[in-house]
């Protein structure tokens, strides 16, 4: 997360915030006489500016009070709306619940519904559930379709336990650190999630990275880790396999509980045919590194899709120093280094930053196809001048072109080549840069220098880049 008004600063732990006023007939303690309202919407208002990832609204209120805050929140924030609504103390209809979704719908303006209902005894246990899955296929056939928005389904005390196992986001957990439980009936996280795998409801998935060659890899390590504090209990394996039809004869592959599964070289454009669908990005970059397991809805059977993270993991870091791509076509070059998958989805990326790609690998041809496919300019030298009319391009003049202005440097630099090639900049686009001001680079007046491997930890790329005062970027915050 950036910090505002504090460009290049990152929060590396930050979490999402539920922002709830609750008032005291929908289980709470907040006055609700007409007062009391009136301060809880101004309460929430404060959410809003705040800037928290979910705002919950009690669905109960003033129709005026609650539209003005609606669209105070769909013209100026990014804050996604929860509409709540909790039943303390009597028993509801099936007809009741269903209409408690209905209602924190918003009018469709929300975009999850949470419902709390009380029940006299445990046999109901999953009145609440059923009763968001009718609200649901109600939308889903009404005509003309209303929005489908997912449910939070709980039923309070000891008898609703068993609908905190079933609840699958959102559920209140305490903890066993705690000298008391904040309400009746919850659970532990660890309870809540060793139940689900007794009963079945979460059932353990076979995961794994594909590739050959990759015993450096920290994957398995790191799923594993992330598996455990989630109390999940899928597993997660290196597969190093020469080629893509050993993993599709293998067990692994064939098992009911394989989950999906990341791939690295070389198997990012060999395991693409075995796919049932392959999403925008891997048809544009031409390589994939996730395969996705999903169900068909109408046979039941398993749907593998293709798909390409790495473009998001270039984009998400950039995006974070040069802020977002919207208006903002033409706002500089990317100097791209590499002619492999990678480099097609930094190309990728870059695009979708409004950034102008400028292509140089050691084989020109391979940054001349990146040139065709994604748009910019590819260059056959680092230099700063072509030095002739034999019809070298050179990265000087491309810049120029480019932004129409001379000397200028790069927005950003994405390397992509392997560490053991020692790549630095050239010493004129190091000069350049250290003389450049804010009208002809990036917000800081200096490229941002991003390199993909994330071993080893600092590059003659990024030492470099940080001798020159860049903000640099470590192939690590890929993962983020």
């Amino acid at each position: 997360l950036l910090l505002p008004g504090m460009a290049g600063t990152v929060i590396e732990d930050g979490m999402p915030v539920v922002f709830t006023v609750r008032t005291a007939h929908q289980a709470g303690t907040y006055p609700d006489d007409e007062e009391g309202i009136r301060r809880m919407f101004g309460m929430l208002e404060v959410g809003l500016r705040s800037g928290v990832e979910v705002l919950d609204v009690e669905s109960a209120w003033d129709d005026g009070l609650t539209d003005a805050l609606l669209r105070l929140a769909e013209e100026r924030y990014a804050t996604q709306i929860l509409g709540s609504h909790h039943v303390v103390g009597r028993e509801s209809s099936m007809e009741e619940a269903v209409g408690f979704y209905r209602q924190c719908h918003l009018g469709g303006r929300a975009h999850g519904a949470k419902v709390v209902l009380s029940v006299d005894d445990d046999s109901k246990d999953a009145m609440a559930l059923d009763a968001g899955l009718i609200a649901q296929s109600l939308c889903a056939s009404s005509v003309p379709p209303q929005p489908v928005v997912p449910n939070v389904a709980l039923l309070l005390g000891e008898a609703g336990q068993y609908s905190r196992i079933l609840n699958e986001r959102f559920t209140p957990v305490t903890h066993e650190s705690l000298p008391f439980v904040a309400a009746p009936g919850q659970l532990t996280a660890n309870e809540i999630m060793a139940t689900r795998l007794v009963m079945g409801v979460l059932k353990p998935r076979k995961f794994g990275i594909l590739g050959h060659n990759i015993a450096y890899s920290v994957s398995p390590a790191m799923h594993g880790a992330a598996f455990a504090a989630a109390k999940l209990p899928h597993s997660y394996s290196l597969l190093d396999m020469e080629n893509v039809e050993e993993l599709i004869k293998s067990d692994f592959w064939n098992d009911e509980d394989f989950g999906g599964l990341s791939v690295t070289i070389p198997h990012k454009q060999n395991i693409m045919p075995y796919m049932d669908e392959l999403s925008d990005s891997v048809k544009a970059i031409g390589a994939m590194n996730t395969v996705v397991v999903e169900k068909d809805e109408d046979t039941g059977k398993r749907r593998l899709v293709g798909d390409n993270t790495d473009w998001r993991g270039i984009h998400g870091p950039l995006e974070r120093r040069l802020g977002g791509s919207e208006g903002k076509d033409g706002r500089g070059a990317a100097l791209i280094l590499g002619g492999g998958g990678t480099a097609r989805a930094a190309a990728y990326a870059a695009r979708e930053l409004g950034l102008f790609p400028i292509h140089w690998n050691r084989t020109p041809g391979k940054a001349r196809e990146l040139a065709e496919a994604f748009g910019g300019a590819a260059v056959e030298t680092l230099d700063e001048d072509c030095g002739g009319d034999d019809g070298t391009t050179c990265l000087g003049e491309a810049l120029a072109e480019a932004s129409g202005v001379e000397g200028t440097v790069p927005v950003a630099v994405i390397s992509t080549l392997p560490a053991a090639a020692g790549f630095v900049l050239p010493q004129w686009l190091v000069d350049r840069s250290s003389a450049s001001s804010d009208d002809n680079a990036g917000a800081a007046g200096k490229p941002v220098v991003f390199d993909v491997n994330y071993k080893p930890y600092s590059t003659p790329l990024l030492e470099q880049a940080e001798g020159m005062g860049c903000q640099v970027i470590r192939g690590s915050e890929m993962l983020w």
